[in-house]
């Protein structure tokens, strides 16, 4: 397992793990284990128990009991680690819970996991996640089935994929994906896909100014990082293209900008990114961002609009 270079340290010291034990959440709590031992961080696991309905009190405080005996086993699990680690045992509305640790802890990244497969938005994160992701500004790393799956097997050394669409939105998502490969020595691999279509001419001018508009993005990003890999590719589905390099490469992790008031408008399709995390074989971090446009991002070579792709968060 590598650790973190002395010289850059590490954004993610405060890590969150939220749950209610509703669905198999034993993947996603791997997945915060291998995390926070990489990153070298603290780990404070938040077990949200909903207001109880019924007023039996010895109903209620078997259900309490039965969650503090969970915190503490997982808290034990993860102290043997060598993972400083709290806990926190919570009954209520889960979302408002979520949000208040994330605000009174600090939290530099919230780990949710889904046991949803390819369906709805709702599907794909659940209506707390979703209501988390409205109102933070923590970056989320949502553990999906198959990553969970595969915690154990997953070497934490892959490399870190990229993906983006060119929106202004990706310059924080770029920064957060650089600074991390940065502080673990891990490679960056940045992509982009482009319909199958497109891949029927031979002219390669199009991949090679997406290729160059990826290497600009790269050097935007406040630290300096070593030979990134650029790469343009084709598929018929994106998340099926983004998922399926990220299985060749060995991926680790997989950074996602995303618009906040997109991802969850009625009148959208589902999201490329909710797609990739209910597939990827490695958990996804979202970078949640409000702006639509950002005059400052420096503008990138950009092909004519007739061939520019569908966007990954739409």
């Amino acid at each position: 397992m590598k650790h973190l270079s002395s010289k850059l340290r590490s954004r993610f010291q405060r890590v969150l793990f939220a749950t209610n034990c509703s669905v198999d959440y034993e993947g996603a709590l791997e997945a915060a284990f291998n995390f926070c031992q990489t990153n070298n961080s603290t780990l404070r696991i938040l077990y949200v128990l909903k207001t109880q309905r019924s007023p039996a009190e010895n109903i209620r405080a078997s259900t309490d009991r039965g969650a503090a005996l969970i915190l503490r086993q997982m808290k034990e699990r993860a102290i043997g680690l060598g993972i400083n680690c709290t806990t926190q045992l919570e009954s209520g509305v889960p979302a408002e819970k979520i949000l208040t640790a994330i605000e009174e802890e600090q939290i530099d990244l919230l780990i949710l996991g889904t046991s949803e497969l390819r369906g709805s938005k709702r599907g794909a994160f659940g209506p707390t996640a979703e209501q988390v992701m409205r109102k933070s500004n923590c970056l989320i790393m949502t553990v999906g089935p198959v990553a969970a799956d595969l915690v154990q097997a997953h070497a934490p050394d892959g490399p870190v994929v990229f993906a983006t669409d060119f929106h202004s939105v990706t310059r924080q998502a770029i920064k957060e994906a650089v600074w991390y490969c940065k502080s673990l020595g891990l490679q960056l691999h940045c992509l982009h896909v482009l319909p199958r279509a497109l891949q029927s001419g031979h002219d390669n001018t199009l991949p090679e100014v997406l290729t160059s508009a990826l290497k600009h993005l790269v050097a935007t990003s406040e630290v300096p990082i070593e030979k990134p890999v650029c790469c343009v590719i084709y598929g018929s589905e994106i998340s099926n293209a983004v998922v399926d390099y990220c299985r060749q490469q060995g991926a680790s992790l997989i950074f996602f900008g995303v618009r906040r008031n997109s991802i969850f408008s009625p009148d959208d399709p589902l999201p490329i990114v909710f797609r990739v995390i209910t597939e990827a074989s490695c958990p996804v971090v979202t970078v949640l961002c409000d702006a639509e446009a950002d005059p400052e991002l420096t503008n990138p070579p950009v092909p004519p609009k007739s061939a520019v792709p569908l966007s990954f968060l739409q």
